[in-house]
């Protein structure tokens, strides 16, 4: 596949924000089923010291972040949302993502959390969601990572199972999804990948 995984350089918040607009469609359509103004409106919020991504012949197919206790991957900036998705829906997206964009992580500074993982549609079912989050856990400096997934996604779910996350609670949200919330250590990725010595 030939594929590099790295962390994302600062020019790189576009590229960013159409993994994300891809890989989360269903949920932005809510507020906008314009993919090009979904990506506008994430690009002033996105932080790209937090994020890896997924180069092939030049061009980002994937992202992964990586937040902790000292901030998040992404923001939101009402400015951009209000011009793309008007003043109604973007203050409805406000009101929405702000909790689950934002909220602070209680986390120790040793733990990182994964979030935004999005693979471009050309992309999927190739492996490169597990890939990226193989060599971002052992690139990054974070002993433990900690990430949540709608129980409802279970290609999401098997990913990471096979990555070696486990889960440790389950959060009933208002919309009737249930989020599962999973952990893993560095090392198990690392020992997972490791040829088995005989």
């Amino acid at each position: 596949m030939n594929i590099c995984i790295r962390p994302a350089q600062a020019n790189e918040c576009g590229a960013i924000a159409i993994c994300i607009a891809e890989g989360f469609e269903r949920d932005f359509s809510v507020f906008s089923k314009d993919t090009g103004q979904v990506i506008n409106a994430l690009v002033p919020g996105i932080r790209t010291r937090r994020f890896y991504v997924a180069e092939q012949s030049g061009e980002v197919i994937a992202v992964a972040g990586i937040s902790d206790c000292t901030g998040r991957a992404v923001y939101i900036n009402w400015k951009a949302y209000r011009k793309n998705f008007g003043l109604l829906k973007g203050t409805l997206a406000k009101m929405v993502l702000k909790p689950e964009f934002e909220g602070c992580l209680r986390y120790p500074p040793t733990t990182g959390f994964i979030e935004f993982v999005a693979v471009r549609r050309a992309y999927r079912r190739r492996g490169i969601a597990s890939l990226l989050l193989r060599e971002s856990m052992e690139q990054s400096a974070y002993e433990d990572f900690v990430l949540d997934v709608i129980n409802e996604n279970t290609p999401a779910r098997c990913c990471y199972e096979k990555i070696g996350f486990q889960p440790f609670k389950s959060e009933k949200k208002r919309n009737g999804y249930t989020k599962t919330f999973m952990r893993c250590n560095r090392q198990i990725v690392i020992d997972l990948q490791s040829p088995i010595a005989f």
